[in-house]
């Protein structure tokens, strides 16, 4: 259980560092800089305090500041692909990036709901005593996993939402994925094409 612990704040304390990264790489003015500066040390000390007093409180606030932490590095990497008039590679890292970035926004918000309600989620596949198998929400692989397949709308059905909240997140999350590649990449191909065929007349009309 002290190893779990242990590793789940070495993973926090490399997923702020990453997140500062991408922090100081979208935010070009220091207002914005200093937001999200102080977003990640405050991630960082909930981090600590939670892991050191185990505070369900703590836990929660943390989750909950990780998520506004996403949703702020979100939509600055968001702002910055729609400011894009041409389809480049950092216009297609950065439409990757917002997809992973929303992926773990919700396993976050899989692990508050946890937090809040145990019995939220449940594997529907069940063990040698025929009984249904709670998920926790100290592991953040299968929380992972679940946002993922439920982004992609592939329903395998083997973690299934039981509560409310769970169910209402869960089916946001597949409208938001159907939306993502509907407006978004649809977009980017939309640019692409149109930035090659005005690329072919100029070359037309220049021969």
């Amino acid at each position: 259980m002290g190893s779990s612990r242990v590793s789940v704040m070495l993973f926090c304390l490399l997923f702020s560092a990453v997140l500062l990264t991408a922090v100081v790489s979208v935010c070009h003015r220091h207002k914005t800089l200093g937001i999200g500066l102080t977003l990640v040390v405050l991630m960082l000390i909930l981090n600590v305090s939670s892991f050191l007093t185990r505070s369900y409180s703590l836990t929660v606030l943390q989750n909950s500041l990780v998520i506004i932490f996403l949703a702020f590095v979100f939509y600055h990497i968001l702002s910055a692909v729609f400011h894009d008039d041409r389809v480049t590679l950092d216009t297609i890292i950065g439409t990757v990036s917002l997809y992973l970035l929303a992926g773990l926004l919700w396993s976050y918000l899989y692990s508050t709901i946890l937090l809040v309600d145990p019995a939220a989620f449940r594997y529907d596949l069940v063990n040698a005593a025929s009984e249904a198998v709670t998920l926790g929400n100290s592991d953040l692989q299968p929380l992972i996993y679940l946002s993922f397949v439920t982004m992609a709308t592939l329903g395998y059905g083997d973690i299934v939402p039981v509560s409310g909240p769970a169910q209402t997140a869960c089916y946001l999350q597949a409208i938001f994925g159907q939306f993502y590649f509907a407006i978004l990449v649809s977009r980017l191909v939309a640019m692409y094409i149109s930035a090659v065929t005005q690329k072919n007349q100029q070359h037309a009309q220049s021969s």
